[in-house]
This record gives structure tokens, sequence and C-alpha cells, in this order.
């Protein structure tokens, strides 16, 4: 089977300086740097009932959602996300206004989404499950599905870069994927010098 890489992959552009030496000059190019979005496995029963019953109606996983569907875990969610619960209320919206068919809502949903993550992991993402990674895959591959254009912040693509090094930390290397993963690195590292 053939992946789509615009599709299950976030793209990242890594700018490349060249130096033409017969023109002696430096010119900058594109090469895009395709992080394969690795999906994420539920921990325990209830967190892969929770998982399937929102991938099955495809949906991302909405903790206001969550909370409806399991009460019992209405307290743990609170517990771990009362400081951030209104967060939740508007990406859950954005969540069913992209279901509904709104583009913007589906890249509000995945900056609320890179956002909320920053708070994790919680007791009830550990008992839940790493919905937050999922939401951002699923995010990420509505938006390349829809053929929008859009970039993530710079750790979420590290933290991207860090998940797939660790599925593949068994296989041969991929010495283009790793040549770019360095020139990008370089290049945060730059910004803020």
């Amino acid at each position: 089977m053939i992946i789509d890489k615009s599709k299950y992959y976030y793209v990242e552009p890594v700018e490349i300086e060249v130096y033409l030496k017969k023109a002696g000059k430096v010119r900058t190019v594109i090469k895009d740097l395709h992080v394969e979005l690795i999906p994420v496995e539920p921990g325990n029963e209830k967190s892969r009932e929770i998982f399937e019953t929102f991938i099955m109606k495809d949906e991302p996983i909405d903790l206001m959602e969550v909370q409806n569907l399991y009460p019992e875990y209405i307290r743990l969610i609170y517990d771990s996300y009362y400081q951030n619960m209104e967060l939740f209320e508007k990406l859950s919206m954005h969540f069913k206004a992209g279901l509904t068919g709104s583009i913007d809502s589906w890249r509000m949903a995945l900056y609320f989404t890179e956002l909320l993550m920053k708070y994790e992991p919680t007791v009830a993402s550990k008992i839940i499950g790493d919905f937050q990674t999922h939401n951002l895959n699923y995010l990420i591959i509505k938006l390349n599905l829809l053929k929008e254009p859009f970039l993530l912040e710079d750790s979420t693509v590290a933290y991207l870069i860090k998940r797939r090094n660790s599925a593949y930390k068994d296989q041969p290397r991929d010495k283009e994927f790793d040549k770019l993963v360095e020139l990008w690195e370089y290049n945060v590292k730059e910004k803020f010098f």
C-alpha cells in the first residue's frame, strides 16, 4: 500500500542555503520535511473504548463529549483540567463547527490543541489515554485532506519528530530525513540568536 505523504504526514518547510560557486551567490531553497504521524495506542481497555467511540464516528476526542458519554470520568476530568476548562469548551465548539464544515474551526482547533498539549500529561490523560496527541494527528490529517495550509509551533514539530523517531528506532536510519531534521533544528536555534 502506498501512503499519501500529503495526508498522513506533517510537512514542515526547511530553508536550506546553497552556495552557487560559479555565480558567487547564496540561494535559499525550501525542502519539505515529511514527518510521519504515528498513531496513538490507548493504554488500557477503557481508553481503547473511548478512542474507538470517536474513531468510529470519525471525530476528534472531545473532552466535553467524553464527560457526556462516560460520566464516571467527570470528576477526574474536572480535577485534571479545571484551570483550562474554558479552553476545552472553546475547543469543543471548534470541533463541532469543523464537523459541520467550518475549515477555519479546524485550524483554530489545531492551535487550541497545541496550546493544551503543553499541560500534559495529567492524571486524566493517563487513564483516558493520550487524546491530545490523537487529536493533533486527526487535525493535521483533516487539514491535509482539505488541502488547507497551516504551520505548527516549533515545539510541536519537535514532538512529532520525537514520536516518529521513537517508532522507527529499530529501523535502518533514513539519512535524508535525518539531514533535514538536523537542518530544521539548526534553523530553529538560529531564530533565537
